[in-house]
């Protein structure tokens, strides 16, 4: 809540900015701290945390919409175009899990395996580069009159 209160002083309390810059706030700076370390604990959601991230979530989405009270949660996550929090954790959870290499991962009924990617490259294996031979490099001086 801290958070919503911070954001109140920045945009004022009747949120007098533009729609579209309300939910780019919202992308930028209130989802990416709610979601920091979900790589960790992502892939452990109760029902209790998920009502949780609802209701943190709602809360956001009544000011961006502009809303009434009681308009239902899904309704604003469809006119936001915003997916609901704890699917964006679990979705990003599974995503560090593959690229991290860890054991397969699941994402509802889709399996991801780390050996269906293609791991990083280690760098270039071409070091120092070849040597510039000066006889391949040719100058034409013209003389100015």
């Amino acid at each position: 809540m801290d958070q919503y209160q911070h954001l109140c002083r920045i945009a004022g309390k009747t949120w007098v900015i533009n729609k579209n810059i309300r939910r780019l706030l919202y992308k930028t700076v209130i989802e990416k701290t709610l979601c920091h370390g979900a790589a960790a604990w992502g892939h452990n959601m109760t029902s209790r945390l998920q009502k949780k991230l609802d209701s943190i979530q709602r809360l956001f989405l009544l000011y961006i919409t502009a809303a009434y009270r009681t308009t239902p949660t899904a309704a604003l996550q469809v006119v936001t175009g915003l997916q609901p929090l704890h699917l964006q954790i679990q979705q990003g959870a599974t995503y560090a899990r593959v690229a991290r290499a860890r054991p397969s991962s699941n994402f509802f009924t889709v399996i991801f395996s780390p050996t269906d990617y293609a791991s990083k490259s280690s760098g270039i294996h071409i070091h120092p580069p070849p040597p510039i031979f000066f006889s391949t490099i040719k100058f034409h001086f013209k003389k100015i009159t």
